[in-house]
C-alpha cells in the first residue's frame, strides 16, 4: 500500500456480513437478486489489497455453483495468498521483536516511517481476515517503538507524525471486533465453509464494549483542536479524522442516541462543507450507511411532512445525495418509506416494511448498525429494530389523529394508520392493545383523553389549555430509548414510558 488514502478494504467485511445475511435469510431455493455481485465485488476487493477473509472459499462455491467462473478466483489464489498473507505477518512480528529487543531509544523518524508502512499493510491483512486482536497487539507494539508528539511543530513533523492514521486502525480494529463483526474465539480460525453462516452472533455487546471506541475519540479530538491549524483539507491526517468522526458517529446510531447523532449530522454535512465533500468522496464507503440512519432517525424525531428533505441543508444536498444511485440502499428507503410518510401514505409503508425482498435488503445490508437495545444480547430472536420502526411510526401518527380528533372509532384509527380488513385478528388486538396501553400510560385521561371500550372509540375532550402538552408528549414519543423486552405491547410501551419520564 502506498501513502495514497484509501479505505475501501473495510467493504470487505461488510460484504462478507451482507452475503452471510443474506445466506441466512434466504428460505427459497431461489437465490436473492445481487447476490452474485455482492460475491464477486468482495473478491475483487480481497485480490486488489491481497488479503483473504476467512469467507473466501464460501464465495468460489457459491459462483461456481451459479455456473459463473472467472480464471482471477481460484483456490490456489485464495491458498497462495493466504500463506503470504501469514508470512508477511509472522515476519513483521519478528522484526518487531527484535527492535523491541535491541532498541536502547525511540526510532528515528526514517525508520519509523518504514515500519508504519508495513504495519500499515499488516493492519489491512488482519482486518480482512478477523484477526483483530493480532491488528491491536502490532499496533500497541509500534506505540511502543516510536515517539508519537501531541503538538508537533512543523507541518513536516505533523505529516511525518500519522498519529491520526494510527488512531483510525485503532478505532477500526476494535469497533469491528467488539461492536460490527465480534468473532467468539476461534470464529476467525474456522474454515471458511462454516463461517458464521446461518446463525447469529453469539458475542454480547455490553457498555464495557464502547469505551475504547469513546476513548479513541477522545484523543483523536484532542489531538485535532491541539493542532487544528497544521491540518488541511488536502492531507490524508484530515481525512482519517473525519473518518473517525462519521464512524463515530455510527457508533451513537448504535448506542440508540439518535438525538446527539441528528444533531452531530446536521452539524457536519448540513453547515460546513469540508466533511460532506470527503464523506462523498475519499469516505464513499460509509455514505450510504449514513444516509440511512439519518433517513431512519429523521422518522423518530422530526414531523413526517419533513422527510421530502426539502429545504434540509443547502442547496438540497441531501436530496441530492438520497436520490444519486436508484441501486443503493438509500435511494429504496428513501421512496420505500420517507417519501410515503412525507405523503400520510401509511399504506404503502406498510408495505414495504413487510416486503420481503426490500426487508430483506436492509438486513443484509444494515442490520449490524440496528441498535443493540432492540436486540436480545444472547444472539436469540427477539423484538426487531423494523417492527420498534413500525411501532414508532404508528404512535406518532396517533398521536397525530387524537390530537385532531374529538371523537373517532377504532376501526377509522386503525385504517388511517394504514391497516386494511386483510390484517389477521392478532395484529388488530396487539395493535389496539399498543394504542390503549399508551394512554394509560402516558396518563392521558387527565386531559380528557381515554379510549371508551364500550362504543369502541377513541375519545378526546380536552381539558384547559393542554393541547401544547400533548403535542409536546407526541414529539418525545420518538425519543425512547428504553429495552423492548416486557410480555405484552402495552407493558413495553408502559416501560419505555417510565424510563423516559420518570427515571
Amino acid at each position: 500500500m502506498t501513502d495514497t488514502f484509501d479505505v475501501k478494504y473495510l467493504a470487505i467485511n461488510q460484504l462478507a456480513y451482507t452475503f452471510n445475511k443474506y445466506t441466512q435469510l434466504n428460505t427459497s431455493n431461489v437465490v436473492p437478486q445481487g447476490l452474485a455481485d455482492v460475491a464477486t465485488q468482495s473478491l475483487q476487493l480481497m485480490k486488489q489489497y491481497e488479503a483473504i477473509h476467512p469467507i473466501a472459499e464460501t464465495l468460489l462455491q457459491f459462483l461456481s455453483n451459479q455456473r459463473i467462473f472467472t480464471e482471477d478466483y481460484t483456490k490456489e489464489w485464495i491458498s497462495t495468498t493466504r500463506s503470504l498473507n501469514e508470512a508477511y505477518l509472522l515476519q513483521l512480528d519478528n522484526d518487531m521483536k527484535q527492535i523491541l529487543d535491541q532498541a536502547m531509544e525511540i526510532l528515528s523518524p526514517e525508520r519509523a516511517v518504514e515500519l508504519f508502512a508495513k504495519v500499515r499493510r499488516a493492519i489491512v491483512i488482519t482486518l480482512v481476515q478477523s484477526k483483530y486482536e493480532e491488528g491491536l497487539i502490532l499496533l500497541t507494539n509500534y506505540l511502543s517503538a516510536v515517539d508519537f508528539s501531541s503538538q508537533p511543530k512543523t507541518r513536516e513533523k505533523f505529516v511525518e507524525n500519522r498519529y491520526m492514521e494510527f488512531l483510525f486502525y485503532q478505532y477500526v480494529l476494535n469497533k469491528f471486533s467488539m461492536i460490527w463483526f465480534p468473532n467468539d474465539d476461534h470464529e476467525g480460525r474456522k474454515p471458511s465453509s462454516v463461517f458464521n453462516l446461518g446463525r447469529s452472533n453469539k458475542v454480547a455487546i455490553t457498555s464495557n464494549s464502547y469505551k475504547p471506541l469513546n476513548q479513541i475519540y477522545v484523543k483523536a479530538s484532542t489531538y485535532h483542536q491541539k493542532n487544528e491549524s497544521l491540518f488541511s483539507p488536502s492531507d490524508n491526517e484530515t481525512r482519517y479524522f473525519w473518518a473517525i468522526k462519521f464512524l463515530h458517529l455510527k457508533l451513537l446510531f448504535k448506542q440508540f442516541k439518535f438525538v446527539e447523532f441528528y444533531e452531530e449530522f446536521s452539524e457536519y454535512c448540513l453547515h460546513q462543507k469540508e466533511p460532506i465533500d470527503i464523506l462523498t468522496d475519499d469516505l464513499n464507503i460509509l455514505r450510504s450507511n449514513l444516509l440511512v440512519m439519518f433517513g431512519i432517525v429523521s422518522i423518530f424525531l422530526k414531523p413526517f411532512n419533513s422527510l421530502t428533505l426539502l429545504g434540509v441543508g443547502k442547496d438540497d444536498i441531501l436530496v441530492d445525495l438520497f436520490s444519486e444511485n436508484p441501486d443503493a440502499l438509500e435511494y429504496k428507503f428513501y421512496g420505500e418509506v420517507m417519501l410515503p410518510l412525507a405523503k400520510c401514505d401509511f399504506r404503502r409503508v406498510k408495505a414495504s416494511l413487510l416486503d420481503p425482498i426490500f426487508v430483506t435488503a436492509l438486513l443484509a445490508s444494515f442490520e449490524y448498525n440496528f441498535p443493540v437495545s432492540c436486540r436480545s444480547t444472547d444472539g436469540s430472536a427477539g423484538p426487531t429494530f423494523i417492527e420498534y420502526l413500525k411501532l414508532i411510526i404508528d404512535l406518532k401518527n396517533f398521536f397525530v389523529i387524537l390530537t385532531s380528533s374529538r371523537e373517532i372509532s377504532q376501526s377509522k384509527v386503525f385504517q388511517l394508520l394504514g391497516y386494511d380488513e386483510t390484517q389477521s385478528p392478532d395484529d388488530i388486538r396487539d395493535l389496539a392493545s399498543t394504542l390503549t396501553g399508551v394512554i394509560v400510560a402516558l396518563d392521558l385521561a387527565k386531559y380528557g383523553i381515554y379510549y371508551d371500550s364500550e362504543r369502541e372509540v377513541f375519545v378526546n375532550k380536552l381539558i384547559t389549555d393542554s393541547a401544547n402538552e400533548i403535542a409536546a408528549l407526541q414529539e418525545n414519543i420518538a425519543d425512547l430509548q428504553n429495552e423492548v423486552q416486557a410480555e405484552t405491547l402495552a407493558t413495553k410501551m408502559t416501560d419505555l414510558l417510565v424510563e423516559k419520564y420518570y427515571s
